[in-house]
C-alpha cells in the first residue's frame, strides 16, 4: 500500500525523463510499500485537471476571487471542474472548504462563500495573543474560550469530520469530479520529546494530509479536516506549531504529529499536485495533466533586501555582513526600501520556494505538461499576510479582478477553455 511516510523511490517507469526530473529535483516523491498506485486507482482517460492554491494568509482572498469568477462563468462548482484540489496554508484552507460539505447543506463551500469568509472573519482567525511571556506566536491557536484559529476551523468544517468521511460525501454528490484533496505541511516532531534516531516522514519532513492515504492507512492518516487545515496554516511566528492526531480530544485518532505551515517547504503546491496525481494513479502520463496554479500575489520588493541601505554604524554592518538579529529581527529595508518588521528572511524564503516551483513546472511544459499560473503583483501594504483591515481586503479583491481583465486575461481565458 502506498504510504505518506517515506519519500525516495521514483515514479512509474513510463514517465518521461523530464517527469523524473520532477520527482528527483522538485520533490522527493513517496515510495510504495506493497500495492502500487495501479492496484488502488484506475487512471482515467482524458485529461487530469489539478487546482493548486498557494499560501499567503489573508491574501487567500485573491485565489478565492479567481475561483469565484471561474464558478460563476462556467456555472459549475469547483468539485465538478477539478480532479485534484490541493493547497498550502491559506490555499489548504480553501482546498478543504471546496471539498468538505457544510453542516447546513450537502454541498461544500462555494468560492463566493469563501471570499465572504476572508472579507468578514479575519479577526476570528487572526486573534492576537497579547502574550505576557516573551517570544510567543502573534496569534492564538485556541484561547480556551472558543476563540482562535482552531475553534474557527472546527466550526467551519465540523469538529469530527474526517478526511475519509469528507471524501465519501463528495463522491456521492451528482457530477462530482474530485478524486483527491491534499494540504501540505512539514513535520517537526511526532512525540513532543527528544528523538534518538529521527526518521524522515515520521519525526520530520514534508507531510501531506490527503484523501488517498487517509483511506489506505486510516490509523495513521485519517485526520479531521480541520486538522488538515490547521496543520497546513501553522505559519511560524504567526501561529503556534500545530499538534494533530494522538487521540486527545478535540484531535483525531490518527498518528500524533507536530507540524508547521507547508509554506516552509512548498508555498506553491503545484508540483505536489502533479506528483500526487501520478502517485495515486489518477494520471499516468505527464502530458495528460493540466495544472491550474493560483498565487496569492507577489510583492517583488519583498523578494530581496537592501544591502548598504540597511547599514547602521555599530549595529548592522555594511555589505550584508549580517548575523541572526539583522536577518530575523531588525526592520531591514527590502528592495524597494520598505521596512519589514519581522525580518526579511521569512519573506525571501517564502517567495523563493514558490518562484522555484513555478520555474520548474514552466520548464516541464516542454515534456507535455499544461501549466497555467495566475499571480498579480501587490504593493507593500497589500503584501502582509495578516493585514485584515477591510480596506486592504477590498483592495486585494480589486487587484484580483483587475488582473484577470488585464495582465492575466490571456491565461485566465486559457484556463476557462480547458475547463469547458
Amino acid at each position: 500500500m502506498l504510504n505518506n511516510q517515506t519519500m525516495d523511490r521514483s515514479l512509474n517507469k513510463s514517465i518521461k525523463p523530464l517527469a523524473l526530473l520532477l520527482s528527483v529535483v522538485v520533490l522527493s516523491v513517496y515510495t510504495t510499500a506493497g500495492k502500487t498506485a495501479q492496484d488502488t486507482a484506475e487512471p482515467q482517460t482524458g485529461k487530469t485537471i489539478i487546482l493548486a492554491i498557494d499560501g499567503g494568509g489573508i491574501k487567500g482572498v485573491i485565489p478565492a476571487t479567481f475561483i469565484q469568477h471561474i464558478e460563476s462563468i462556467l456555472r459549475k462548482p469547483s468539485y465538478q471542474l477539478f480532479d485534484v484540489i490541493g493547497g498550502t496554508s491559506t490555499g489548504g484552507i480553501i482546498s478543504a472548504a471546496l471539498t468538505t460539505s457544510k453542516k447546513t447543506t450537502d454541498r461544500p463551500y462555494t468560492a463566493e462563500e469563501i471570499v465572504d469568509i476572508y472579507s468578514h472573519d479575519g479577526g476570528e482567525i487572526f486573534l492576537a495573543q497579547g502574550c505576557k511571556v516573551e517570544l510567543c506566536a502573534t496569534y492564538y491557536a485556541d484561547n480556551g474560550r472558543g476563540g482562535g484559529v482552531e475553534p474557527y476551523l472546527q466550526k467551519m468544517y465540523g469538529p469530527e469530520v474526517s478526511l475519509v468521511s469528507s471524501r465519501e460525501k463528495m463522491q456521492s454528490l451528482p457530477g462530482n469530479r474530485v478524486k483527491h484533496m491534499f494540504t501540505t505541511s512539514y513535520i517537526v516532531n511526532n512525540s513532543q520529546k527528544k528523538v534518538a534516531k529521527p526518521v524522515r516522514g515520521e519525526n520530520f519532513g514534508p507531510y501531506l494530509f490527503n484523501w488517498f492515504d487517509a483511506v489506505n492507512s486510516p490509523a495513521n492518516d485519517n485526520y479531521y479536516v480541520w486538522e488538515a487545515a490547521r496543520g497546513t496554516s501553522a505559519a511560524p511566528t504567526y501561529f503556534p506549531i500545530a499538534n494533530v492526531g494522538g487521540k486527545t480530544p478535540p484531535r483525531s485518532a490518527a498518528a500524533n504529529k507536530w507540524v508547521v505551515d507547508g509554506g516552509t517547504m512548498s508555498n506553491n503546491p503545484a508540483a505536489w499536485g502533479v506528483t500526487e496525481a501520478l502517485r495515486t494513479g489518477i494520471a499516468s502520463r505527464l502530458e495528460d495533466i493540466i495544472v491550474i496554479s493560483l498565487g496569492t500575489g507577489i510583492y517583488k520588493g519583498g523578494a530581496g533586501v537592501g544591502i548598504n541601505s540597511n547599514a547602521i554604524t555599530d549595529i548592522v554592518p555594511v555589505g550584508g555582513n549580517w548575523s541572526t538579529t539583522p536577518w530575523m529581527v531588525e526592520k531591514l529595508d527590502d528592495l524597494e526600501g520598505a521596512d519589514h518588521n519581522r525580518g526579511v528572511l521569512i519573506g525571501i524564503v517564502l517567495d523563493a520556494v514558490q518562484t522555484v516551483t513555478n520555474s520548474q513546472l514552466t520548464a516541464l511544459k516542454q515534456a507535455g505538461l499544461k501549466y497555467y499560473r495566475l499571480e498579480p503583483e501587490l504593493t507593500y501594504t497589500q503584501s502582509h499576510m495578516d493585514n485584515i483591515h477591510p480596506r486592504n481586503i477590498q483592495s486585494l479583491i480589486a487587484t484580483a479582478n483587475a488582473y484577470i481583465e488585464g495582465e492575466g486575461a490571456e491565461a485566465f481565458k486559457a484556463i476557462l477553455n480547458e475547463l469547458q
